[in-house]
């Protein structure tokens, strides 16, 4: 007798057993398990979880985003200049020479010369204090200071600034930390975020 003759006998033998039936239902299970776990990809939706809340953010936090360079009106003189955005700088400053402090009926005034397209605008603001200021260079200076209406996007508010000659600078208006602190968001790689 051949070696696949005897084979076959042994193999026929083994399938009339009475394990073949259980052998069957296990390989057919197998092969079932099997297909469905790497033969297709299955989608599994996630139900939405009822505990979980959705995330409120708070309107304080909901702050507009300014570049590194703005309009600004002065309301009170009618004008509109483009401005420096400075986090690093303590407080506002405007370009201004020739001042002139002055009193109008015991109240105490500053006037002084602005450019506005290269044209001189002399403007009048009142006398808050003169105060040292540390410049870019750390060079401490005393200035004086102003309280000025500045109103940048939708935001108005009444603010100190003081006067310094920003001849040799760009921008006529440098914007400090006294205006910006809880009110903007600064990203430094735009510029005229607000618009025109």
């Amino acid at each position: 007798m051949s070696f696949s003759s005897h084979f076959m006998k042994f193999q026929f033998r083994f399938i009339d057993s009475n394990h073949s039936r259980f052998l069957f239902i296990f390989l057919l299970g197998s092969m079932s398990l099997f297909l469905n776990c790497f033969g297709s990809k299955q989608i599994i939706e996630k139900k939405p979880d009822s505990h979980i809340k959705p995330i409120v953010i708070p309107p304080q936090y909901l702050k507009p985003i300014i570049g590194r360079v703005e309009w600004v009106e002065f309301p009170n003189w009618k004008l509109k200049l483009r401005a420096r955005i400075d986090t690093g700088a303590k407080s506002c400053s405007i370009h201004a020479v020739n001042i002139e402090r002055l009193t109008e009926n015991g109240e105490e005034f500053v006037v002084f010369e602005t450019f506005v397209d290269e044209k001189p605008v002399k403007l009048k603001s009142r006398f808050v204090k003169e105060a040292k200021v540390s410049s870019t260079s750390g060079v401490s200076e005393k200035r004086i200071m102003i309280r000025e209406v500045m109103k940048m996007g939708k935001i108005k508010e009444e603010v100190i600034i003081n006067l310094n000659d920003r001849t040799n600078l760009n921008y006529p208006i440098l914007i400090g930390r006294n205006y910006l602190m809880g009110k903007f968001l600064v990203d430094v790689s735009l510029s005229h975020a607000l618009g025109d």
